[in-house]
């Protein structure tokens, strides 16, 4: 790991870290909807691609798992041996919290920055999983899908649903405006805050985001020994970023979904 990803990365997570107790507090519900057994918060497409490839007693490895109701999802789905993983101390807590009010305390979490990841999860599970939000806060997209691809055995599948690279041209407003190139390859700071319930503003530890087009996925998953199965782009919103645009005549995609598949 770059001593500058290092910087972003460290920062970022002390932001997330922050916004955490927020989240919980807009969440609130979510102590009561977990402890469903048939609790599902994954979006639909998404949901349909899971089962596509099914998890019945699956292992699972969600990267980046924020508080882990989408692995929660997922085992409750019929998965097998769980782990969450995720930087930000205060959310792998709350997963901790959740996971214990659906009764799932065989779910493993573990707090790691994504690019200094622990040996002894390498080449580990059937299923990898990245569920929308994560892309953008990697500095370093290449190193990021080999992380993805070596926990995977060989013939696993890594699942992906990310807000459609298009909308990194696009800067919030109403309506949404392009502002910015799709070629941009400069780190976005920010330091108002990762409330994306509310969109409350407030004075936040500094935060760095970075855009990934297209080709800069797709190529560094294939050079990270990954085959892609499958490709979706999606017209509705699933991450609550320029959502107005959904409803836009000449509306962009707004999400994406990609399937690979480990080359043994």
């Amino acid at each position: 790991m770059s001593d500058r990803s290092e910087f972003y990365t460290s920062r970022t997570i002390a932001s997330w870290d922050e916004v955490a107790p927020r989240h919980e507090k807009i969440n609130s519900t979510l102590v009561c909807d977990v402890s469903n057994h048939k609790y599902n918060n994954l979006n639909p497409d998404f949901n349909d691609l899971i089962d596509k490839y099914g998890v019945h007693n699956k292992s699972v490895v969600q990267i980046c798992c924020n508080n882990g109701i989408d692995l929660l999802s997922i085992k409750n789905k019929g998965a097998g041996q769980c782990l969450g993983i995720d930087g930000s101390e205060a959310f792998i807590k709350q997963a901790v919290k959740l996971a214990k009010i659906a009764g799932q305390n065989d779910i493993e979490f573990c707090c790691s920055d994504i690019y200094k990841l622990p040996d002894r999860f390498l080449s580990s599970f059937d299923l990898a999983v990245i569920t929308v939000g994560v892309l953008g806060w990697m500095p370093d997209i290449q190193r990021f899908m080999e992380v993805c691809s070596s926990l995977l055995m060989p013939g696993g599948t890594l699942l992906m649903e990310e807000l459609h690279p298009i909308l990194g041209m696009y800067e919030e407003g109403n309506p949404p405006s392009i502002d910015y190139s799709y070629f941009n390859s400069e780190p976005f700071k920010d330091t108002n805050g990762l409330d994306y319930f509310t969109f409350e503003k407030y004075d936040a530890k500094e935060n760095y985001s970075f855009h990934h087009s297209l080709t800069d996925i797709l190529m560094s998953a294939i050079s990270s020994n990954l085959q892609l199965d499958h490709v979706n782009e999606l017209k509705y919103n699933i991450g609550n970023y320029c959502a107005d645009l959904e409803f836009a005549h000449n509306n962009p995609p707004l999400g994406i979904n990609l399937a690979w598949s480990k080359i043994a």
